[in-house]
């Protein structure tokens, strides 16, 4: 599924629950299915236990794309405790004001009896984007008809934490600017530079990442590191439109302390290096700052967020990040730093045994305050 659609979902309607089958018509549904027997709570564990989702309704604050709907099902199987990352399925669609569009589906899971984990995943978008050139606050629109793929698989190194596996990315898109864009000044000097990726191309990469983890739960974690190096290899040797090399490192650590407060560090460097189509750009990656507002040749993102646990359900969060971009060939972006935000929000576990978190956040950043709706941590696009 497309960045944009992962990490600006916000302010809209958690407590909408679905199941995978109907009951037939003749026979009333249990609704206590939604009830904790323990505190008498809205809980989603027993629906997820036999199969059901979670559909999660999206309104999307993104200015990238002026605004738009979604829904994003969370279908989960088996045990997210340590050590086992059980089996979970992403579906998403989205509209926005700016008429894109996007859909996608992902799905994670382990086999080897847990020795060995898998992701798959597929999507598609038509899309229209906004780049900022030259650092410049004026921004020139772009068209992405854009569909692809990914596969990768790890393997537990031995008895430890440490899980290492190849990895196979694909996409295809069609790009031209917006309309009217070559006609302005700014817009012309921006076709010159991104001339070559104009019409339809597609990349293909071969890499490998390695992954340190040892979270107590996968999805809303508050105990443990999760550390994941990724390479990526494009290359015309097997089919790439274009030759360059992508590397990111990401580190997140959270930490418990007392009864009732954890905090977590996160701290994401992604680089690039060669012939690197502008959409592939890396780009600062925090919450209140507009997707593809912050591009270079590399980025850094870091986060602190502490978590304060107020009852057995409910917790509030504050987080504050900062980030910057480096440039080195880019003669489209220019290098920037002191990017600050900041921001707050609560969560409700809504599967109890499961250890599932949801939630809102509002985050401030440079240029604009963004909702968010949080299905697990805020950080699970960043983790593997």
């Amino acid at each position: 599924m497309c960045a944009w659609f992962r990490s600006s979902t916000s302010l809209g309607v958690i407590s909408v629950i679905a199941v995978t089958s109907l009951a037939p018509a003749s026979q009333a549904f249990d609704w206590s299915i939604f009830v904790d027997p323990d505190d008498h709570m809205f809980d989603a564990s027993a629906l997820l236990a036999r199969g059901g989702f979670i559909p999660i309704p999206v309104i999307i604050t993104e200015p990238a794309v002026e605004g738009g709907f979604g829904v994003v099902g969370q279908f989960i199987n088996g045990a997210l405790g340590p050590g086992g990352q059980g089996a979970r399925t992403m579906v998403g669609l989205a509209y926005t004001g700016n008429d894109s569009k996007a859909g996608g589906i992902m799905r994670t899971g382990q086999f080897r009896e847990g020795k060995a984990r898998y992701q798959l995943a597929f999507g598609g978008a038509d899309i229209t984007l906004p780049i900022f050139p030259f650092g410049l606050d004026r921004s020139v629109d772009y068209f992405n008809e854009v569909f692809g793929g990914i596969a990768a698989a790890r393997f537990q190194i031995g008895e430890s934490q440490f899980w290492a596996g190849p990895r196979l990315t694909y996409r295809h898109s069609v790009v031209s600017l917006g309309a009217g864009e070559d006609e302005t000044e700014i817009g012309s000097r921006v076709r010159a530079l991104i001339n070559d990726v104009i019409d339809s191309k597609q990349y293909i990469s071969l890499g490998a990442s390695v992954h340190y983890d040892s979270r107590n739960n996968p999805v809303s974690p508050t105990n443990g590191i999760n550390a994941v190096l990724k390479f990526d290899r494009y290359d015309s040797a097997w089919g790439s439109d274009a030759n360059f090399n992508n590397v990111s490192a990401t580190v997140a650590s959270f930490t418990e302390f007392g009864d009732a407060w954890s905090l977590g560090m996160l701290a994401e460097y992604d680089t690039t290096g060669g012939d690197v189509p502008f959409t592939l750009a890396p780009s600062v990656g925090l919450r209140g700052v507009q997707h593809g507002r912050y591009s270079g040749d590399s980025a850094l993102t870091a986060e602190i967020e502490l978590r304060r646990q107020f009852t057995p359900r409910w917790a509030g969060v504050v987080f504050g990040g900062y980030g910057e971009t480096h440039v080195k060939d880019s003669r489209l972006y220019q290098a920037e730093d002191d990017i600050w935000t900041w921001g707050a929000g609560f969560r409700y576990r809504i599967a109890r045994k499961m250890g599932i978190d949801a939630g809102l956040d509002i985050a401030k950043g440079p240029e604009d305050t963004i909702f968010y709706i949080q299905f697990g941590h805020a950080w699970m696009r960043a983790m593997d």
